[in-house]
């Protein structure tokens, strides 16, 4: 399990890396979207006491995969207002800018897997919807509250000098 989550991570972090041309931008992403995978662990085992090997397989690779995207959409909003309006002004543009966006994909997410959930009679399949939709809730959550903090808290790093606005 410690091995495909490394190399989950590692593989991830590469892409995101690559096409940002940053470290720090990957890491504040893929440190989000991980730490909702493992809050869906802790509910799963708070809850239910298990948590199926298949189920987590599934939903890291699905979380890693699709709520990932929500991160990178913000951050491409953020560096690019970062262009023209201070951090304040830039991490409110770039709320406004993917908003709507995430809460529809991010609601698709949440709502279908956890309506399987509840309907399924299997509990296997059960138990892997029902995972992944207190995950995608919980990426979702993190996205839209942490992930704005901490680009701007971190904006030095993760703006270039030259592309920052300045007054």
């Amino acid at each position: 399990m410690r091995l495909v989550t490394i190399l989950t991570v590692l593989a991830i972090f590469l892409i995101v890396a690559v096409s940002f041309r940053s470290v720090i931008v990957p890491l504040i992403l893929v440190m989000t979207v991980m730490t909702a995978v493992y809050v869906n662990v802790i509910f799963s085992g708070i809850f239910s006491g298990t948590m199926l090997y298949l189920a987590y397989l599934i939903v890291q690779s699905i979380l890693m995969g699709a709520t990932i995207d929500y991160g990178i959409l913000y951050a491409n909003y953020y560096k690019e207002y970062r262009k023209t309006m201070d951090i304040n002004d830039a991490i409110t543009a770039a709320y406004r800018g993917f908003i709507r966006t995430i809460m529809t994909s991010g609601l698709i997410m949440v709502v279908a897997p956890g309506a399987m959930a509840l309907l399924v009679d299997d509990v296997a399949i059960s138990a892997i919807v029902g995972s992944l939709s207190i995950g995608a809730m919980v990426s979702v959550v993190l996205i839209l509250l942490v992930v704005p903090a901490v680009l701007g808290a971190f904006d030095s790093l993760v703006v270039r000098k030259k592309d920052r606005f300045k007054k």
